[in-house]
This record gives structure tokens, sequence and C-alpha cells, in this order.
């Protein structure tokens, strides 16, 4: 294996909230896409609506936004794509203030237990519940343990 680049042995996901109905939330369960696009470009600016042409002829402005943004994204689009992810370990990597044991670096361990919907989101248990400002964050999929 050379050394030419840096490799990384974790996917990336996003902390999209706690699993929830229509009033109550569930902090015991967390919601997580996998593989999302996490900024690797810049954003491209938002489109006015000088970028769009005749929208009298081509219908509504929301359907040609729809149109103009619509970007693929890296990642886990359906259940099936989910299945392989489920048992793998997750981890939430945060920075403190405080030094403990030498670091200011502190990691809450969770599970990826089931899917989620139709569109690749998974549900998570963590030891800890994640904190609520922690929605939005990049979460760590450990790629173990390995069912292949």
């Amino acid at each position: 294996m050379s050394s030419g680049s840096p490799h990384r042995l974790y996917v990336k996901g996003k902390h999209l909230s706690y699993k929830r109905g229509k009033r109550n939330t569930d902090p015991n369960t967390s919601l997580i896409k996998i593989g999302t696009k996490l900024s690797d470009s810049p954003k491209p600016p938002a489109p006015s609506f000088f970028d769009y042409p005749d929208w009298r002829e081509n219908g509504t402005i929301q359907e040609q936004r729809a149109n103009v943004n619509s970007e693929s994204t890296e990642g886990v689009d359906t259940t099936e794509d989910a299945q392989f992810y489920l048992g793998k370990r997750v981890a939430y990597v945060y920075r403190t203030k405080k030094l403990i044991r030498g670091s200011k670096i502190r990691v809450i361990w969770g599970k990826i237990t089931r899917p989620h919907g139709n569109n690749g989101v998974v549900r998570s248990k963590f030891r800890n519940n994640l904190p609520p400002s922690s929605f939005g964050a990049t979460l760590r999929i450990m790629l173990y343990p390995s069912n292949i």
C-alpha cells in the first residue's frame, strides 16, 4: 500500500436529530445520515432571480430552483445500502476546554441499530445520549465490526 495520500478508516455522517414523533422526541435514539457530502467543495453562490430563464414560460420559480440546485450526494440513499452499516460503531468526537488525562478531545461511542425510512438514514444508540448541540455535527462511522 503506497503512502501517497492519507487514508480514512471511517465514513463521515451527519447527526440529524433524535428519533421523534409529532410531538415527542426520543433522545435515546439518534438519526444519522451516512456519507453525506460534507463541505468538501466550496458552496456555489445562491442563485438569484436573474439566473433563471423567463419563468413565465418554464413553470414556477420553485420548480426551476429544484432543477438548478439538484446535486447528487455521495452516500447512502436507500434502505438496502444502509443494511451494510447495521451494527457498525459510531463515534462523536468533540473538543472541550478542560484537560482530562492530558487531552481536550473526547468521544461518545454508539452503534447503528436499524434503518430509518427509505432514504438511507439510520438509527443509532449511544452510551450517553448525544447532546442537542451536536445536531448537524459530523460523526465517524467506523467500518468495524465487519460481517463480510
